[in-house]
């Protein structure tokens, strides 16, 4: 597939994704996190960063949480998996939005079959790459939910505390109905339970975290 016309819409393009997607800053810091010895999670990905995956990681798969479209981040990133012969999956999900039921169920489904090693992302690694995350540990790894909640997390940049802190709201209710409810597998409240209008309608977020969140960091 062609990709780029001539040199001028290539250079736009990398202006765009280094200094409007802010891949000048993922330059720096990469927030590069292995989830097991075949699966892996960070911010978006450049080209030479996939190249280095493939390389010392035999990177087969990349499930980006992002959409598919004209933005430059995607052009050069499926300009980049298309050279490598690596595979990539888009699975959107939203980082300020309760999850979808069969959202949730695709990305089982996705994280069941795909080719691995992977690399999960989003544009920051934090909130959605850290629910897919939570997906992976708890779907494939078998680690129970409880523990792979914690893939939602400070330490990889996640504010639970804003908007973003829906996701933790979701776990959040399905822990509360789990104390009444002792036997409930996690997928079968999903499933059967999980109410998604309902809960959207009584979280609240603090206006300082999102001021940190939406205006300093400008996460998607």
């Amino acid at each position: 597939m062609k990709f780029f016309k001539n040199s001028w819409q290539r250079f736009k393009l990398r202006f765009e994704n280094l200094f409007v997607d802010h891949e000048i800053l993922r330059m720096v810091y990469r927030n590069l996190y292995a989830l097991s010895s075949k699966a892996y999670r960070s911010n978006h990905p450049s080209g030479s960063f996939l190249r280095k995956m493939q390389k010392n990681h035999g990177l087969k798969t990349v499930i980006s949480m992002r959409k598919a479209n004209t933005s430059a981040s995607y052009i050069l990133e499926k300009e980049a998996c298309d050279k490598l012969g690596i595979k990539m999956i888009n699975h959107p999900m939203s980082s300020r939005k309760l999850p979808k039921k069969e959202m949730i169920l695709k990305a089982k489904e996705l994280l069941e079959t795909v080719e691995y090693p992977i690399l999960i992302h989003c544009k920051s690694g934090a909130d959605r790459a850290g629910l897919m995350s939570v997906f992976y540990m708890h779907f494939v790894e078998k680690q129970p939910i409880e523990e792979a909640v914690k893939q939602l997390s400070m330490r990889f940049g996640h504010f639970r505390w804003a908007d973003t802190g829906k996701l933790d709201f979701f776990f959040d209710h399905f822990f509360e109905y789990k104390k009444t409810h002792p036997d409930i597998e996690f997928l079968d409240w999903v499933t059967n339970i999980y109410d998604r209008d309902t809960i959207d309608g009584e979280f609240h977020s603090s206006g300082w975290a999102n001021i940190v969140v939406n205006k300093i960091l400008h996460r998607e």
